[in-house]
């Protein structure tokens, strides 16, 4: 998956109700009091109040239950409130209707979500799984509500501010989009189809969270893997040494291991992690999808998810891809010949390379042809330096202060609060949970927990990744961890810029979801860079890593696109062709190797059932192709600053007031027309694409 199977940022809910859609079930109550003041109704300001407090270490089970069906029923009121308004409709009611969001989506998702997700308690992670099912429903429930539709596309948009017309405009077609213009039993429909994926949802990735591949091996088998790996896998009683699937373990024994027996056991066990647990509830949440999907008038569940996305309709992510496709065919070609090559120099009688060795004959190239040894370059990238370098280098970058954030609530012993300031103002609150532990969250992703505005009206979000903790001793990463660090805190400081002072439905997650990944695959091209890399790695002794070492770096950094790019490819064709069809006609299995004998040269394992593990076919579901639309535009952004340097002040500060404050005030296109003073192009991106392919020919 993208990163090396790392999981993307996580888009915002707020605007679900667009997609999952539910019939209001009206309770009876009084229409709140008089506004307290122009701007929000004295409900809205009661509900806007709650979000003051941030639960996420709540006492017990039944602590954060209780804080839970307390801010639904506070939404509840509220979208009550809204509905049995009469009078002339206006920016008032658009307030609120933003507060009701901002209220079920605070508690239900973004506080949720960090609790089911990371919380070290069973149960506790439980009520957080259960909140956001019954969040689903009320969020739903909100974007079928006739008479609040009915109320807001009354109001007169020329009486409001652009931003307020935009975010009007929006929240109408939205609307539609979710089934408004249905009559009431096929609303009910859309209602049921919701709550039965809700739980579909739930059970999916609760199994990605809970379940663990492993295998057992002697300790001899470790020869060649880092001696702190080594010393971090100790033999047990039985004198074996575990080795589970989950990525700490993963990347390196298929970077460094000389055992092929051991890589290719492990990779049949990462390939079947959650095999067959998950087949039902990918069953189920393609069959409800599509059932959704007819039901609200489209074709299939991708022509629905696509339709409100920068290219919309799966045809054109289609036709890209292919055109991707083409671009990267030729490096690819050339790369496979090198990777068997070298396998033929440890096996003559080789006729392919196996997936499971591609990773591990890389790194032999890289130490044969570049010159460059990753164990060499690891020594200096000690998790904690790299924290602070990633730190340094944003608040250079873009004039800001990160400060610890005292009295922070957090989860989790190792988890770090933090606070960023610009211009000596509060701007959001983040925090990082950044290493492997039981029952957490496998992958690496943001998670907006506020989107504001609140009292203080600023973002609050969290990093869960899962790197090496620690100093040179234990903590030391390889460089593609580091980027991908980078990459997902890329994510945070977008969240972060992105608070809006009036709608929080104008944050940076409201984006379209194939533009969300662009400003953090950008940001990677920093790690690359000598000068920001001279700030913070440093060996044990404290020795600046050597610009030399840096230039084999860079130099090895483009072999293995051509593959890599077709891998990322696979990934997407299969996300479309799951949900671009009726699913009785998917069988998931055949699908999945259909495309992977088109896409992949390498020799596959037999038996093993990878999508069982795709976290991204429920999160993402057809439109994993959002990676690779998102990776053409992030070239064409950096075209700026490789245009200007990568240190130029007004550049970034132009970037992050262009691109990144905006939030979702205006479609993504605007965006970087508005930094890049033209419309964006994939011509950049796809003659990247073929020059790696005339440089794999000069190698």
């Amino acid at each position: 998956m993208a990163k090396g199977e790392i999981m993307p940022f996580k888009p915002s809910l707020l605007a679900a109700a667009s997609v999952t859609g539910l019939l209001l079930l009206s309770g009876c109550s009084e229409p709140a009091a008089a506004p307290a003041n122009p701007d929000r109704s004295a409900l809205s300001d009661e509900g806007m109040a709650m979000l003051d407090e941030l639960v996420l270490a709540p006492a017990s089970a039944e602590a954060f239950t209780t804080r839970c069906d307390a801010a639904l029923a506070q939404a509840e009121k509220m979208l009550t409130d809204l509905e049995t308004r009469d009078g002339p409709a206006g920016a008032g009611d658009l307030k609120d209707y933003d507060a009701l969001l901002n209220v079920a989506f605070a508690v239900g998702y973004g506080e949720a979500s960090i609790i089911a997700e990371a919380n070290p308690d069973p149960a506790i992670r439980e009520t957080g799984d259960t909140c956001q099912q019954k969040t689903s429903d009320m969020t739903t429930r909100i974007s079928l509500s006739r008479p609040v539709y009915d109320r807001l596309s009354t109001i007169d948009a020329t009486k409001l501010d652009a931003r307020s017309a935009y975010f009007l405009k929006r929240t109408l077609s939205e609307y539609r989009r979710a089934g408004i213009d249905k009559d009431e039993p096929t609303r009910e429909k859309v209602r049921s189809l919701n709550a039965e994926l809700a739980e579909l949802s739930t059970e999916f990735n609760k199994n990605l969270r809970e379940i663990q591949g492993s295998v057992k091996v002697t300790p001899e088998d470790l020869v060649g893997l880092p001696e702190d790996f080594i010393t971090a896998h100790p033999p047990g009683e039985d004198g074996m040494v575990t080795i589970t699937t989950d990525y700490p373990d993963l990347f390196p024994i298929y970077t460094y291991s000389p055992n092929e027996a051991l890589r290719k056991e492990l990779a049949a066990e990462a390939q079947n992690r959650a095999y067959p647990d998950n087949v039902a509830s990918l069953r189920g949440i393609l069959e409800k999808r599509y059932e959704l999907a007819t039901t609200l008038g489209y074709d299939n569940w991708a022509a629905l998810i696509t339709e409100d996305k920068m290219t919309g309709s799966p045809e054109v992510a289609s036709d890209f891809l292919d055109a991707v496709e083409g671009a990267a065919r030729n490096a690819a070609e050339l790369e496979y010949d090198r990777l068997l090559a070298k396998q033929q120099e440890l096996s003559p009688e080789a006729t392919s390379v196996s997936d499971w060795s591609r990773t591990y004959l890389s790194e032999l190239i890289r130490k044969s042809d570049y010159e460059l040894d990753s164990q060499e370059v690891r020594k200096y990238f000690a998790f904690n330096d790299v924290r602070d370098g990633i730190f340094t280098l944003v608040q250079d970058l873009f004039d800001v202060e990160i400060k610890p954030w005292d009295g922070a609530p957090v989860w989790q012993e190792s988890v770090s609060a933090h606070e960023m300031y610009q211009d000596g103002k509060l701007i959001g609150r983040f925090f990082l949970d950044m290493h492997p532990r039981d029952g957490k969250f496998k992958h690496a992703a943001a998670f907006p927990i506020r989107f504001g505005p609140t009292s203080d009206g600023v973002p609050v979000a969290a990093l869960m990744c899962n790197f090496p903790a620690g100093d040179h001793t234990t903590g030391l990463m390889e460089h593609g961890q580091v980027e991908t660090f980078l990459h997902e805190f890329g994510h945070l400081i977008h969240d972060m810029f992105s608070g809006q002072p009036d709608y929080a439905n104008l944050s940076m997650a409201n984006l379209e979801w194939d533009f969300i990944e662009a400003p953090s695959q950008m940001l990677e091209n920093w790690v690359w860079d000598y000068d920001t890399l001279a700030r913070f790695a440093k060996d044990a002794d404290g020795n600046v890593i050597p610009p030399e070492l840096v230039e084999k770096m860079v130099a090895a950094r483009d072999f293995g696109i051509g593959v890599g790019t077709l891998r990322q490819l696979l990934y997407a064709n299969v996300s479309l062709d799951y949900y671009n069809r009726p699913p009785s006609e998917v069988d998931f299995d055949e699908i999945w190797n259909e495309n992977q004998s088109k896409l992949s040269p390498f020799e596959t394992l037999p038996d093993v059932h990878p999508y069982a593990s795709f976290g991204h076919l429920d999160g993402y579901s057809a439109i994993y192709y959002t990676y690779q639309w998102s990776l053409a535009i992030s070239t064409d952004l950096f075209s700026e600053f490789e245009a200007n340097g990568l240190r130029n002040g007004e550049t970034a500060r132009r970037y992050r007031d262009l691109v990144l404050a905006p939030g979702s005030s205006k479609p993504a296109a605007e965006l970087v027309h508005d930094f890049l003073g033209r419309d964006w192009s994939p011509d950049a991106y796809e003659a990247y694409l073929l020059n790696a392919a005339e440089a794999e020919t000069e190698e």
